[in-house]
């Protein structure tokens, strides 16, 4: 029987099955809500959801957000910074922008899912104003499908929005907060996006709420699967921006010759990405993924 081991290298130093001591690479994403109209309930929509979830690209090779470690503010984690906005409907604040919500808004998102490595959890953080300090505000573990944990998009008043000449805005652009993961490994997290206003019909929201989006989020460098189709092997892994990756073969674990048999170039965004071995004919044959930088 064929055995196939597979290893993650950096820089030539194993590591095992996550990456550990990578240095933190940031790609600073901004997930756009809006809705489908300013109208008395039109739905909300995350904008530019489509180039993100987890159908982007064709679904084979679709976005996923990074999640470096060692971050000294975050200790024994995995974190990312893609912010959570909601569009501006003014001038005051840069609007209006198209498929923005309506004026009157106050919009929210509820973290409502997470699927990944067992015993794993997605945290919540935010940091001051400085960056000198963060405070996690909840997590949510894998294997919920349920969750109410929530905060704000809007900025201003809860409930009200942003104060402007014209009224009130559902803009918001908040930094310093961050996601988390505790155990390396691929995750699948829900949001999803509600109205907490009370400025529409009879006290209530003006919008229903979103359709729940899905997002992967890539803690560390590691392999998500592995297949083998008669000779072929495929391993699957999320990348980060602006980075390299090379699949690498040995036939003897003893010994150090190890050769590329796939690789490519990185882009200017985190991926899932494929690498295969078309040749996997040798019994034991081992692998390990090489990150370089750009």
């Amino acid at each position: 029987m064929k055995r196939i081991v597979v290893l993650i290298v950096s820089n030539l130093v194993a590591l095992g099955f996550a990456g550990g001591g990578l240095t933190a690479f940031a790609q600073h994403v901004h997930l756009a809500v809006g809705a489908e109209s300013q109208q008395q309930d039109a739905k909300l929509l995350l904008v530019n959801g489509a180039s993100y979830d987890i159908f982007s690209y064709g679904g084979t090779n679709s976005a996923c957000f990074f999640m470096a470690d060692a971050d000294p503010l975050y200790p024994n984690y995995y974190q990312s910074d893609v912010t959570l906005v909601s569009l501006p409907a003014t001038l005051w604040t840069g609007g209006p922008a198209p498929g923005c919500a309506a004026q009157g808004a106050y919009i929210e998102a509820i973290l409502k899912s997470v699927t990944g490595p067992p015993g794993g959890q997605i945290g919540f953080w935010v940091e001051n104003e400085d960056g000198s300090e963060t405070m996690e505000l909840f997590s949510v573990p894998v294997g919920t499908s349920d969750s109410t944990n929530r905060f704000n998009l809007t900025e201003g008043e809860e409930g009200v929005g942003v104060d402007t000449p014209d009224g009130p805005d559902p803009f918001g652009h908040i930094h310093g907060r961050r996601f988390t993961a505790d155990k390396p490994g691929l995750y699948t997290v829900g949001f999803q996006f509600i109205d907490t206003s009370h400025s529409g019909i009879d006290g209530g929201p003006i919008h229903t709420p979103s359709k729940t989006n899905y997002f992967f989020f890539q803690a560390g460098l590691y392999l998500d699967s592995i297949a083998k189709t008669n000779e072929a092997v495929t391993v699957k892994f999320g990348t980060r921006a602006f980075k390299n990756y090379d699949l690498e073969c040995n036939t003897n674990f003893a010994t150090t010759n190890w050769f590329k048999v796939n690789g490519f170039i990185g882009a200017n965004h985190s991926d899932m990405h494929l690498l295969t071995d078309f040749n996997a004919t040798n019994s034991p044959r081992f692998y390990r993924l090489r990150e370089m930088a750009q």
